[in-house]
């Protein structure tokens, strides 16, 4: 060992001290791991998926969620009390009601600049997820997730149970669409398809846009309304897709695509 770390030219002992510490890593890292495993078991013990609320104020139909909902706050007023004038503050009560349809209705998404950066990185994750894509990073193989959504990936506090407190996922409070069912449109001032906007945003990695390409490349955005007073100059050489005429006509054009 000692002479094979020679012939490579390098210290013996901050050999062995690399050594040590890679020792040392893949201990912390198995603590590490075994400390996360434990955490996501306390963790889903204390999650549920969906619930439904018991209270005076909530009212279920068939299609539609009746709720009341009291909110208290302060309003501050300016009065002339025995001659003089005062600040006071009064507790007041605000009641709303709230009729929400619980029909998930279709969604369509139409973006201005669908070709660019946000874009085509908005509807490549998009169809990673849907498809349930995989792809290999210089780490790891990366299985496609929603982390970071606030409906998809984020929590909230219900309630406690056997003195826990629990949690439900936000996307459970109520019915709504789920991503993988949006339908992405929309325009933009060049005519290049998603999968090759996708690639000349180099946001993404390789094997990533290889497996989205199929899915994307017979996306094509609407033209788009060119406006040189509103669009960063070096944009002029891309804009070989848009929407002539006056403005009226122009935004004709758009209510028409719509």
């Amino acid at each position: 060992v000692i002479e094979t770390l020679t012939n490579r030219h390098v210290s013996f002992p901050l050999c062995i001290s690399s050594i040590y510490h890679r020792h040392c890593w893949s201990i912390r890292d198995h603590t590490q791991t075994q400390s996360i495993n434990k955490k996501q078991r306390e963790i889903e013990k204390m999650f549920i998926e969906s619930f439904k609320v018991e209270s005076p104020n909530v009212k279920y139909t068939e299609n539609e969620i009746h709720s009341v909902y009291d909110y208290e706050t302060t309003e501050v007023v300016h009065e002339n009390r025995n001659g003089s004038y005062q600040w006071i503050v009064k507790p007041k009560t605000v009641k709303y009601d709230f009729k929400t349809d619980t029909r998930v209705p279709k969604l369509g998404v139409m973006l201005v600049g669908w070709g660019g950066n946000n874009g085509s990185t908005l509807t490549a994750g998009v169809i990673a997820n849907k498809e349930g894509i995989s792809w290999a990073t210089k780490d790891k193989v990366q299985q496609a997730n929603y982390f970071g959504s606030l409906t998809q990936a984020s929590s909230i506090r219900v309630g406690s149970y056997n003195g826990e407190e629990m949690y439900a996922p936000f996307k459970s409070l109520l019915p709504m669409v789920n991503p993988d069912d949006v339908v992405f449109g929309g325009w933009d001032i060049s005519d290049m398809n998603l999968a090759d906007a996708m690639a000349r945003a180099r946001v993404l990695d390789i094997d990533l846009q290889k497996q989205l390409r199929p899915y994307m490349e017979h996306m094509v955005p609407l033209p788009g309304i060119y406006n040189p007073d509103f669009i960063a100059a070096n944009q002029g050489s891309r804009a070989n897709s848009v929407i002539k005429g006056t403005k009226k006509e122009q935004v004709d054009h758009i209510i028409k695509d719509m």
